[in-house]
């Protein structure tokens, strides 16, 4: 009786036999840029939410306070920020205050401060584009809103652009207007 010799392509997906040497030449590479991208996609993660949480502890901060603040107190909230993200990049940090006016049936900005690079302070204008983020609010009531970016460059290119983090927070404030004389007005 004759035995029957399988296909060549047959044979090879049947053969058991392999070099270590190989496989891990053609297996190790994939390993590195796996590993690598996992880390860059958990760091991307990680300044997202270091960045949200440090946005809320600056807001949070403000809407504490019961005297007047000043544009030194902020100065030392975008240094404070900057070292709760801890970002060596750039990163703003607007902090204004927002009153409902309801004769006019419209939100005023009471004064605004930027802080960083290409940062831009509130204003009634550009508040418009911000109407949706804004709460139902009764006459003269005011609300703290803290805007802060924070840019993102990755270590590694596996698929993750540079891209900024950016954050619109409305507070109100715990003891009444938390004010601030020597600010820049509207």
């Amino acid at each position: 009786m004759t035995r029957f010799t399988p296909p060549p392509l047959r044979r090879f997906a049947k053969d058991d036999q392999g070099s270590v040497i190989t496989e891990t030449v053609i297996i190790f590479p994939i390993l590195i840029w796996a590993y690598i991208a996992l880390f860059v996609f958990w760091d991307a993660y990680r300044t997202e939410n270091t960045a949200v949480k440090a946005s809320y502890t600056i807001a949070d901060q403000i809407t504490r306070e019961v005297m007047d603040i000043t544009p030194a107190y902020i100065t030392g909230l975008q240094t404070t920020f900057q070292y709760l993200v801890d970002n060596d990049l750039d990163s703003t940090l607007v902090v204004s205050s927002i009153e409902w006016d309801e004769a006019t049936q419209q939100y005023d900005v009471l004064y605004s401060e930027a802080r960083g690079p290409g940062a831009v302070r509130m204003t009634d204008a550009l508040l418009q584009s911000h109407l949706d983020e804004l709460p139902n609010m009764s006459d003269g009531d005011t609300v703290i809103v803290v805007q802060t970016t924070t840019r993102y460059v990755p270590l590694f290119q596996v698929g993750v652009p540079t891209f900024t983090y950016g954050q619109f927070i409305v507070t109100r404030p715990r003891g009444g207007k938390v004010t601030c004389p020597t600010c820049a007005l509207s």
